[in-house]
């Protein structure tokens, strides 16, 4: 069995799976802030990291919404940036721990922090893309009945509670239940009463975000 793995590994893997071994490998030398090398010829990696690529493979293709830079840097943030994490490592349930724990820290880091601000503006972008995609207003992409898409994209991280608070859409939320918005986003009021303050009292991000939005919901009147 062993010898006909290493057989297929010369020709199976795909190359999203090649991709997935390279984000991987980006991430661990990036954490010693060593140089980094792509991986090309995948002939004679071992049957244990073939089927290691295998089940990461399938594991983005059920979770398209998780990034992988951001899944294979996680527990360099999460733990500690002087352990190393081999590719088994990110199979396990301790890197989901890790991406969560990561991603939590995200959504309620300095919000004037220059991370932060181009996250914003990353999302920024992320929200008009998907209301030109939908021929759809601002206005719509805040009010609509059901899921609005904001959550949708808050639960896949494609925008954070400072957005959110920025999109002003108090009224929607209302609308919706508590348990659903825990199951968007745990603790959500939890996380969505400490983010407000720090977007309030800010002194660059607030005005990005809000003047992002403008910029956007006028570009998209033609949608009306």
């Amino acid at each position: 069995m062993s010898q006909s793995i290493s057989i297929l590994s010369k020709n199976e893997l795909t190359v999203d799976e090649q991709f997935i071994y390279n984000a991987y490998l980006i991430a661990s030398r990036r954490a010693k802030n060593q140089p980094v090398r792509l991986r090309k010829d995948f002939s004679k990696i071992t049957d244990e990291v073939y089927i290691q690529l295998k089940k990461l493979g399938s594991f983005f293709e059920s979770n398209k919404s998780i990034p992988l830079n951001e899944f294979f840097w996680s527990p360099y943030e999460a733990y500690s940036k002087d352990e190393f994490f081999d590719l088994g490592f990110y199979t396990t349930r301790k890197a989901i721990v890790a991406y969560t724990r990561y991603m939590h820290k995200k959504e309620t880091q300095d919000p004037d922090s220059d991370n932060c601000i181009n996250d914003c503006k990353q999302a920024l972008k992320t929200i008009y893309n998907y209301c030109v995609d939908h021929k759809s207003t601002l206005q719509r992409y805040k009010l609509d009945t059901g899921i609005p898409a904001f959550l949708l994209h808050l639960k896949e991280h494609k925008i954070n509670f400072y957005i959110i608070h920025g999109l002003d859409v108090d009224r929607s939320l209302k609308n919706i239940e508590q348990e659903l918005l825990d199951f968007y986003c745990k603790d959500f009021y939890t996380m969505y009463s400490s983010t407000r303050v720090k977007f309030l009292s800010s002194k660059h991000l607030k005005e990005v975000v809000r003047k992002g939005l403008k910029i956007i919901e006028e570009k998209l009147l033609i949608f009306q």
